[in-house]
């Protein structure tokens, strides 16, 4: 007799769409479950990206040349991320998009 093969659920990975900072359009970030990558492009000075993960947390600066750049991590399925997308200005609030959630 074949002992039974018991399985958990399965740990359910979800992708955080591009999203501008703002309607004027300065940056923009997304984040890829499968192999747990930020996508980036700025395309104004000091534009940037606020990151979480299981790992911790961190500023991505993106830079104005509007070329797609990436942030690889190696995290464990099925733990919640985060992303902000930003231009920063000195003397008034940063421009930034709402954050937006997602599972590696």
């Amino acid at each position: 007799m074949a002992a039974a093969t018991v399985t958990g659920p399965a740990l359910a990975s979800q992708d955080i769409p591009w999203t501008w900072n703002s309607d004027d359009h300065d940056a923009q970030a997304n984040f890829k479950a499968y192999g747990e990558v930020y996508h980036g492009k700025g395309y104004e000075p000091d534009s940037y990206v606020d990151w979480t993960g299981p790992s911790g947390s961190g500023r991505w600066n993106l830079g104005k040349s509007g070329n797609l750049q990436s942030l690889n991590f190696s995290w464990a399925e099925g733990k919640t991320v985060s992303l902000n997308v930003c231009q920063q200005h000195n003397l008034y609030p940063d421009d930034c998009s709402g954050k937006k959630y997602g599972v590696s």
